[in-house]
């Protein structure tokens, strides 16, 4: 199957998902009534005018008539509820809280990169932190700006290696490493927080708990030559489908490449945790600017398992996945704060959605500096250049399947 026919495919899924969110998401501002818990509520359609957290609330009904009416429970015994449209929390942002959430995201890019160059400096790669910085940003416009199925860890690691010719496999490992520190540092922060709510995230506990473990354990035997030989680790690798077989063999060699390291490795989970309580607060910010109404612990619960599978390469970006993600999960464990049932879950979830959404597209509106930085490099990446990382790989792909097949073969005499 073709890359295109492949890249079709992924943005015709994410569609797919993006509609059965938004079909769920209102996009007119309702007011909501109900007499009692039993009784199903009413809904008129208004528009919201002003601050849709304003008390009372001020709108415009059908006949175009402006009111104002005071939320909660009436003196009639029914109980009012409002439920913005997806617009109105987007135009009611608090400007300073989200222009902090916003420079947190900042922030971690650049930690990001500083912690990217201490895995390259420690391969002995001679780049200076400006350029690793310069390139992690360009990496982020690929990612984010452009489409298409090149990551935009490979523009960077290629980027690197025109800078640092003869360095090509300490920068591929590098760059595994890198990213494997940066999803095990931020499962690391949310197998922390649950442990402070146990009773809430029982389930979420168990599942992040259970990959730390199995990752855990999976690192001791790479580490371990007594173990990788127990186990016949490299036989193990040959026996694999051949492009399966390549990319473990390159974690392999990333492992044993930082074996020597262990302070650099240790060094760089923990700036990693450090970056992602950074990031999540982030998104906190964003959200009190939204208003979406939940407590911090809530997000640094959350959004760790948003990003860890948002991270894995199905979905362009993430798109579709992270808004499935966010509605769901702030649908689930959020709708709590709005007094529960079937009315507050709907309401979180058009919040979840919403935050998603405007963290997306404020990352790519930063992601835009990275295109600034492609336009002013002088030695550009070009199409050849990715064309020729890949015919490379697809050479050590070949190579990788006749050394399997050499050694699933046994010599002439021992088969008789």
């Amino acid at each position: 199957m073709s890359k295109h026919v492949v890249t079709l495919v992924k943005l015709l899924v994410v569609a797919g998902l993006m509609w059965i969110v938004f079909r769920t998401i209102p996009f007119a501002d309702t007011l909501l009534r109900k007499a009692d818990h039993a009784a199903k509520e009413q809904r008129e359609q208004v528009e919201i005018l002003g601050s849709w957290q304003a008390d009372p609330l001020r709108y415009r009904g059908q006949d175009g008539v402006d009111r104002e009416i005071h939320l909660g429970p009436q003196a009639d015994g029914t109980v009012i509820a409002v439920d913005p449209a997806i617009q109105t929390y987007w135009r009611g942002l608090d400007g300073w809280l989200f222009a902090l959430g916003a420079a947190c995201y900042f922030v971690t890019a650049l930690i990001a990169g500083a912690r990217w160059w201490w895995l390259l400096r420690a391969t002995g790669t001679d780049v200076s932190l400006w350029e690793t910085l310069r390139f992690t940003w360009i990496g982020i416009f690929f990612n984010t700006a452009m489409p298409g199925s090149t990551g935009g860890d490979v523009v960077k690691a290629v980027y690197i290696m025109k800078r640092c010719p003869g360095h090509r496999v300490q920068v591929m490992v590098s760059v595994i490493v890198d990213r494997v520190l940066g999803l095990g540092s931020l499962a690391l922060l949310g197998a922390i927080v649950v442990l402070f709510a146990l009773d809430r995230f029982t389930s979420i506990a168990i599942a992040i708990w259970s990959v730390i473990l199995g990752v855990g354990l999976l690192g001791t035997f790479a580490f371990s030559k007594r173990l990788r030989a127990l186990i016949r680790l490299n036989t193990l690798l040959q026996k694999l489908p051949p492009k399966l077989g390549h990319v473990l063999r390159l974690v392999d060699q990333a492992v044993f490449a930082y074996r020597s390291h262990k302070w650099v490795i240790v060094g760089s989970l923990v700036t990693g945790v450090a970056n992602h309580v950074v990031s999540v607060l982030g998104v906190y910010l964003l959200g009190e600017a939204m208003g979406v109404g939940l407590p911090p612990l809530e997000y640094f619960a959350l959004i760790p398992i948003v990003n860890i599978v948002s991270a894995v390469p199905l979905m362009p970006n993430g798109w579709g996945i992270g808004e499935w993600l966010y509605g769901g999960l702030f649908a689930t464990y959020g709708a709590t704060y709005l007094g529960g049932g079937a009315v507050a879950e709907a309401a979180m979830s058009t919040r979840g959605v919403a935050l998603s959404l405007l963290y997306r597209i404020h990352l790519t509106c930063w992601s835009f500096l990275g295109g600034v930085f492609v336009l002013l490099e002088k030695d550009r990446v070009t199409q050849a250049d990715l064309q020729r990382e890949q015919a490379l790989e697809e050479q050590e792909d070949a190579a990788a399947a006749r050394e399997g097949a050499d050694a699933g073969m046994e010599p002439p005499d021992a088969r008789g």
